[in-house]
């Protein structure tokens, strides 16, 4: 059984308009956010971690270092999971040098 044409156009508009917000959403932190914010004191990291700034910016914490083409991910607003080593950038979900094509 096939749907109608005007079903299956609808439910595409749907789901355009979905991803379409999803990849538009941020949030941006409160003025104040941070005042009430109580940070567990991270001066150091251990071996093949560094510190981070955490959700906001109030706080840093350490996570793992990534090297050159390990797999990084960085989502718009959100603190990071892991950094990529120093001299690296995160390209197209990579760590690299440089993000040229």
């Amino acid at each position: 059984m096939e749907l109608p044409l005007v079903t299956t156009v609808t439910t595409l508009l749907l789901v355009l308009i979905v991803v379409v917000t999803c990849q538009e959403q941020r949030f941006d932190c409160p003025p104040g956010y941070c005042f009430g914010v109580k940070c567990v004191s991270d001066e150091s990291c251990p071996k093949n971690e560094t510190l981070v700034p955490t959700f906001c910016g109030c706080c840093q914490r350490c996570v793992p270092i990534i090297g050159e083409g390990g797999r990084c991910i960085i989502f718009n607003g959100a603190p990071p999971k892991s950094a990529c080593d120093r001299k690296l950038r995160c390209c197209h979900g990579t760590c690299k040098k440089t993000c040229g094509e």
